[in-house]
C-alpha cells in the first residue's frame, strides 16, 4: 500500500470507529423521547443492555474469524449489519422491536470495534501503530463529548428515529472507502471455524452478563433467577475452557494464556475497565445529586475527562512511534490515573466544580495511554497470525471489567447511601422509621422530579413542612460518601493494574509490516518477539 492508500484506509477505519462509539452516547439522549412514544418504561435499560450483550459476546469470535479470513470481510460485514440494524431500529413500532434491533446493531458494532483496532495493525508497522492507536483513543473521547449534544439536536429537530437513520450515510461512506483502499488478505488454509467453542462462549457469557446486570437491581443476588444464570454461565464457560484444549482450531487458544504480556495486559485492561466505569458512570450523578448541579452541567461533567484522554492518547501515541517504547507511558498513565482517582475520592457537596474538572482531566490523561497502548502491547508480543484474536481479547476483558464495575459500584452506592443517610440525618429527623429511610435511599432520587415530589410529601407527612430541606442536605452528604467509596475502590483496582504492569515486558517495535498483501505469497513469521535488551520484565 502507498502512504496515501494507508491514510485513506485509516480514515475509513476511523469513520467506522466514530460511528460505533458515537452510537453509544447519542441513543442515551434520545431514549426518554423514545420511551414516551413507544412506551414500555420497564424495558428502558434493555435498549442499552441488548447492544452491550451482543457486542461484548461477539468480540472474541470476530477476532478469531478475522485471523482466518482477514479483517476486511469482517469489517464490511459489520458495517452492513450495523447500518441495516440502524434502519430497523429507527422503524421500530414498540420497545420489543427496538431491543431486538439494538441487539442486531450490537452484532455489527462488535465487528466494528474489534476490527478497527486490528485493522490498524495490518495497515501500519508496529513502530507506527502507537501514533494511529492514539488517534483511536481520541475518536472515543470526541464521540463521548459531542454524542449527547448531537443526539439532543437530532432528536429535537428531526425526531428520535433520525438518531438511528443518520448512521446510514456515514456507514455508506465508510463502506466505500474501506472497499476501495483496504487490501484483502488471503484466507489461511487448514484452519476451521470453532463452531462448538463459539456457541459455548455465547452460552456462557450471555447468562453471566445478564446475572451481573440484573443482580441486586431487578432481582436479589440470592434469587433463583440470578443464581441459575450464574450456575449456567459457570457450566458453559467451564465446557468452553475444556473444549479449547481439545479442538484443533480454538476460538481462544490456551497457549495465549502462557504469554506474560497477554496475561498482564488483559488483567490491567480488566482493572482499568472497572476503574474507568467507576469514574465515568457515576460522575454525572455526583454533579447533579451531590453538588446540586443542573442537568446540563451534569451532562458536560465528563467533558474534562474526555479532553484529558484525547490529548494524552494522541500525544503518547506520537511518542511511542518516535521512541519505540510503550511500557513507560502505560505505567505513567496508570500512575496519573491513581492520583486523579484519589483526589476524586475526596470530593464532596462543597467541592468547586472547577476543581472537579481538574481531577477528571487527570483521570482522563491517565486513561488515554492505558487504553490504547495495552492493545499495542499484546499486538506486538504475539504472532501476527493471532493478531485479531489477541486484539479482541483485550477489548473483551475491558468490557467485562466495565460490566462488573457498574454492578459492584451500583450495589456499593445503594448500600452506603442507606447506612450513611441514617447517620447524616439531623436530630429532628432521627425519628424517621428505618423502612421509610430505606425506601428513600434511592441514588437517583434527586435527579428524578417525580420521585423527589413523592419524597417531599412523605418527609413532610412524617416530620412536618420544615423537614424536607435538612433531609436533602443529609441525602447529598450520604450520596457523596457513597460515590467517594466508588472512586476509592477504582483507585485500589488501578493500583493493582499499576503493579502488574511493572512486570509488563517491553518488546521491540519492528519497522516492517506485520502482514503481507494479497499479491505476496509467503505467510507472516510465527516467531514471537524477543524482549528489548535491558528492558524485560521489570
Amino acid at each position: 500500500m502507498t502512504r496515501r492508500e494507508k491514510h485513506l484506509a485509516f480514515a475509513g477505519v476511523l469513520t467506522v470507529l466514530f460511528l460505533a462509539s458515537l452510537n453509544m452516547t447519542v441513543v442515551g439522549t434520545a431514549l426518554p423521547r423514545i420511551i414516551a412514544e413507544l412506551e414500555g418504561f420497564n424495558l428502558y435499560a434493555w435498549a442499552f443492555t441488548s447492544f452491550s450483550l451482543a457486542s461484548t459476546v461477539s468480540l472474541p469470535i470476530y477476532g478469531r474469524l478475522s485471523d482466518i479470513y482477514g479483517r476486511k470481510g469482517i469489517l464490511l460485514f459489520g458495517i452492513v449489519v450495523f447500518a441495516l440494524a440502524s434502519v430497523l431500529s429507527g422503524l421500530s413500532q414498540d420497545m420489543l422491536q427496538l431491543i431486538a434491533f439494538r441487539a442486531l446493531q450490537g452484532v455489527g458494532g462488535g465487528a466494528l470495534m474489534s476490527m478497527a483496532f486490528a485493522t490498524i495493525a495490518d495497515i501500519f508497522t508496529p513502530r507506527e501503530r502507537g501514533r494511529y492507536q492514539g488517534f483511536n483513543g481520541a475518536v472515543f473521547g470526541v464521540s463521548s463529548v459531542i454524542g449527547p449534544v448531537v443526539g439532543g439536536l437530532i432528536t429535537d429537530s428531526l425526531g428520535w428515529r433520525w438518531v438511528f437513520f443518520v448512521n446510514v450515510p456515514v456507514a455508506v461512506v465508510a463502506f466505500i472507502v474501506i472497499t476501495r483502499f483496504l487490501p484483502r488478505a488471503e484466507p489461511r488454509r487448514g484452519h476451521a471455524i470453532d463452531f462448538v467453542g463459539s456457541l459455548l462462549l455465547i452460552a456462557g457469557m450471555v447468562p453471566l452478563l445478564l446475572a451481573l446486570t440484573w443482580g441486586g437491581v431487578d432481582y436479589p443476588w440470592s434469587s433463583p433467577v440470578v443464581v441459575g444464570l450464574l450456575v449456567g454461565a459457570g457450566l458453559a464457560l467451564g465446557l468452553f475452557g475444556w473444549w479449547q484444549t481439545r479442538t484443533a482450531s480454538p476460538t481462544l487458544a490456551p497457549e495465549l494464556f502462557r504469554d506474560a504480556t497477554f496475561n498482564i495486559a488483559n488483567l490491567a485492561g480488566f482493572m482499568t475497565g472497572v476503574g474507568m466505569f467507576g469514574a465515568t458512570i457515576y460522575l454525572p450523578l455526583f454533579v447533579q445529586g451531590v453538588q446540586a448541579g443542573s442537568a446540563a452541567e451534569s451532562g458536560f461533567a465528563l467533558a474534562p475527562l474526555m479532553f484529558g484522554m484525547i490529548i494524552s492518547s494522541a500525544l503518547t501515541g506520537i511518542l511511542v512511534s518516535r521512541h519505540g517504547r510503550y511500557k513507560p507511558y502505560i505505567v505513567a498513565g496508570l500512575a496519573l490515573m491513581i492520583v486523579g482517582l484519589y483526589l476524586a475520592s475526596t470530593m464532596g457537596p462543597t467541592t468547586p466544580q472547577l476543581l472537579t474538572a481538574v481531577y477528571m482531566v487527570l483521570i482522563g490523561a491517565g486513561l488515554g495511554p492505558a487504553n490504547s497502548l495495552l492493545v499495542l502491547a499484546v499486538q506486538n508480543a504475539l504472532p501476527p497470525s493471532q493478531l485479531g484474536t489477541v486484539t479482541s481479547a483485550n477489548q473483551f476483558f475491558r468490557q467485562i471489567g466495565g460490566t462488573i464495575g457498574v454492578t459492584i459500584f451500583g450495589a456499593m452506592i445503594t448500600r452506603s447511601l442507606r447506612s450513611g443517610l441514617t447517620a447524616a440525618l439531623p436530630p429532628s429527623l432521627r425519628g424517621l422509621p428505618p423502612e421509610a429511610v430505606d425506601q428513600l435511599a434511592d441514588p437517583n432520587l434527586l435527579t428524578n422530579p417525580t420521585a423527589l415530589e413523592q419524597a417531599r410529601s412523605a418527609i413532610e407527612a412524617l416530620a412536618g413542612s420544615g423537614g424536607f430541606e435538612p433531609f436533602v442536605q443529609a441525602f447529598r452528604t450520604a450520596l457523596g460518601q457513597g460515590i467517594g467509596q466508588v472512586f476509592l475502590v477504582s483507585l485500589v483496582l488501578t493500583v493493582v493494574a499499576f503493579v502488574v504492569t511493572l512486570r509488563l515486558p517491553q518488546h521491540d517495535l519492528r519497522d516492517e509490516p506485520t502482514v503481507v498483501t494479497p499479491a505476496a505469497s509467503p505467510p507472516p513469521s510465527e516467531a514471537a518477539l524477543r524482549p528489548a535488551k535491558g528492558d524485560g520484565a521489570s
